[in-house]
């Protein structure tokens, strides 16, 4: 009788999965991501250092992500030059072995002025569309956020 019963509750469950039940390919999503980041201008949205918004500080700056790694920050009276790269995360972090370190990164790399330096760093992307890229810091107790959008 305890079989009869199982039999028909198994195969609702068995019935109920999918393939769309499972991840996506983290290699297809960075392939993706990269297109979107290198498509088009960039402006910051908001920039949070220490809980502290600095977001006007780069108020009239423009950021072009080339599909080449260039990274180009203009504004209206200087133009910065650097790199960026996007990878997979790893098994651990670089700065703090709590943060969520599978989660993929935009590592930049520019300088040439303090407002520069501070965006120098490998960050951990929350989210990207086609018009938002969200970052965070990987120290989680930096409480860095930076976000970009068209």
């Amino acid at each position: 009788m305890k079989t009869l019963f199982l039999l028909p509750v198994l195969a609702i469950l068995f019935a109920s999965c999918s393939k769309s039940d499972t991840t996506s390919d983290p290699v297809a999503d960075l392939a993706l991501q990269k297109t979107i980041v290198a498509q088009s201008d960039w402006t910051i949205t908001q920039y949070t250092d220490s809980g502290i918004d600095e977001t006007s500080d780069y108020s009239g700056y423009k950021f072009k992500f080339n599909s080449d790694g260039v990274l180009v920050a203009v504004a209206p009276d200087t133009t910065f030059s650097g790199a960026w790269t996007m990878g997979t995360g790893s098994a651990k972090s670089d700065d703090n072995p709590s943060a969520d370190d599978k989660l993929n990164k935009l590592t930049i790399s520019i300088t040439g002025s303090k407002l520069m330096d501070h965006l120098s760093h490998k960050w951990l992307i929350d989210n990207i569309t086609a018009t938002e890229i969200w970052l965070r810091d990987d120290n989680l107790a930096s409480n860095e956020i930076l976000r970009f959008g068209k």
